[in-house]
């Protein structure tokens, strides 16, 4: 992922777009009052977002289920796979 000034973004802009389009990356955009955005292809939003969606839409499922385990055995599993 490579990241541009907003100076030099704009001024390569169609560049920057078939860029972000043919080769499925991100690019960073930064302005200098720390304003940041990422510009990234429609397919790979529509990917994410699907994904996303999905993703929540299972775990909703699986809470609706029962099927889950609670915070303190979350920790405690996370913790121990540390000490292997």
């Amino acid at each position: 992922m490579q990241a541009l000034n907003y100076t030099n973004a704009r001024n390569n802009l169609k560049s920057v777009i078939d860029d972000v389009c043919d080769n499925d990356e991100e690019v960073i955009v930064t302005t200098k009052n720390d304003k940041t955005v990422v510009i990234m292809s429609l397919d790979e939003y529509n990917k994410t977002h699907a994904f996303l969606k999905k993703e929540v839409q299972n775990a909703v499922a699986e809470i609706q289920k029962g099927d889950f385990i609670n915070i303190d055995e979350t920790f405690n599993l996370a913790k121990n796979s540390y000490h292997d």
